[in-house]
């Protein structure tokens, strides 16, 4: 048996048949949403045309350790032939997915559903895959995914722009609507040859419709990848969990050496300060430091208090290691 940490490193290896045959994305539904247009692109390829992915602004803490540490086992031996959007979607969970998860099975528990309407909601749209944390009353969308086949074109938004690639333009809108629906700025579309991850930069909830709002965007394709699919797929998952602990956070305003913040960010749920100037700041102004314990708690310290007396939490702990 392996670990998480171990087996996230480790790109999918068994052989794949693609007939490269490809589906197209023309949902009247989603004709009144905007076309993504300010992308932030957060991968490169390197001098042998292989991806490197950023993830610089994805902090990692003492609880992704605690995953990382989980047992989890690789998938059996077998060959794969993606002839429909299905065949993609079973890789993916089989190859990707499943093996992520096995880090979230307790710290903290995150379920993954097929084709669930948004929490709440009779629409009668769905998307592929839902990822859920929280207890069975309380559930939260953290992560959504959309299945395709052969359909996204890695250059384009490798490019940063997309306007004028009508298929683009059409699965962009579509990504934007199911995020809004689910409420949700994590989002993911695999098609069996790239994996797009995609995060839009909302300041609240609703700026997730705003032809200006900032995207980030990743795009890994299946082969000739230095970040492989389960470390990047584990990493989207992680910072939805950032938003959810959050959107937990103790009652009242949150008073750190002296202040207060005024607002936070719906996407990631960073907490927003106002200085002396009266200038809103993301770090804090009296110079304490944001992290997570082992126990999924978030707290403030401050980096010259040696002895930890003034640590302040944001969260309670989720749950009991």
């Amino acid at each position: 048996m392996d670990t998480v940490g171990h087996l996230i490193w480790q790109n999918p290896d068994n052989p794949v048949e693609n007939n490269h045959i490809y589906t197209y994305t023309n949902k009247a539904w989603t004709s009144p949403y905007h076309v993504i247009q300010n992308l932030m692109i957060r991968t490169q390829l390197d001098g042998d045309g292989r991806t490197n992915g950023d993830f610089t602004t994805f902090k990692t803490f003492d609880d992704d350790a605690l995953r990382s540490q989980q047992y989890a086992v690789s998938p059996n031996m077998r060959s794969w032939i993606f002839d429909s959007e299905a065949d993609c979607e079973l890789f993916f969970h089989t190859e990707v997915s499943n093996v992520v998860l096995a880090g979230w099975r307790s710290y903290p528990l995150v379920r993954q559903t097929s084709h669930m309407k948004p929490l709440g909601s009779n629409n009668a749209e769905s998307v592929d895959a839902t990822y859920l944390a929280g207890p069975g009353d309380n559930m939260t969308v953290i992560v959504i995914g959309e299945m395709k086949k052969n359909l996204i074109d890695a250059r384009s938004w490798q490019s940063g722009n997309i306007m004028g690639n009508s298929p683009q333009e059409k699965l962009s809108k579509e990504l934007r609507a199911y995020a809004h629906k689910y409420q949700t700025p994590q989002v993911y579309c695999f098609d069996g040859e790239t994996l797009l991850l995609l995060q839009f930069r909302a300041s609240k909830a609703a700026d997730i419709l705003s032809h200006t709002v900032k995207v980030d965007c990743w795009v890994f394709p299946r082969e000739k990848t230095n970040v492989p699919l389960r470390y990047a797929l584990y990493m989207l998952l992680s910072q939805g969990f950032r938003r959810f602990q959050t959107m937990n956070a103790l009652p009242g305003p949150l008073s750190v050496g002296g202040f207060e913040s005024v607002e936070r960010r719906f996407f990631d749920g960073r907490p927003i300060w106002r200085d002396m100037y009266s200038h809103k700041t993301l770090d804090h102004p009296g110079g304490y430091n944001r992290s997570v314990d082992a126990d999924g708690a978030v707290k403030w310290t401050d980096p010259n208090d040696l002895a930890g007396a003034s640590v302040v939490y944001e969260t309670l702990p989720f749950w009991t290691v």
